[in-house]
């Protein structure tokens, strides 16, 4: 498998905290079996290009999966 780079979102951004509160305490998430860590990814994957605040925290704590 090739590694894959990852940056991360700020966990202390207000939009992060909220999306994943909610996405979280959803009963329907858990009742259904919701792929939590690709809703995740998705999410990340579109919010970061639009909240600097999240683009330059993801900078500066990429990592390799």
């Amino acid at each position: 498998m090739r590694p894959r780079w990852h940056a991360p979102v700020d966990p202390e951004c207000p939009i992060v905290r909220k999306y994943i509160d909610t996405l979280l305490n959803d009963p329907l998430t858990e009742a259904y079996g919701a792929p939590v860590n690709e809703i995740v990814a998705a999410f990340e994957d579109k919010h970061r290009p639009h909240c600097k605040r999240c683009a330059e925290y993801g900078a500066a704590n990429i990592e390799v999966i």
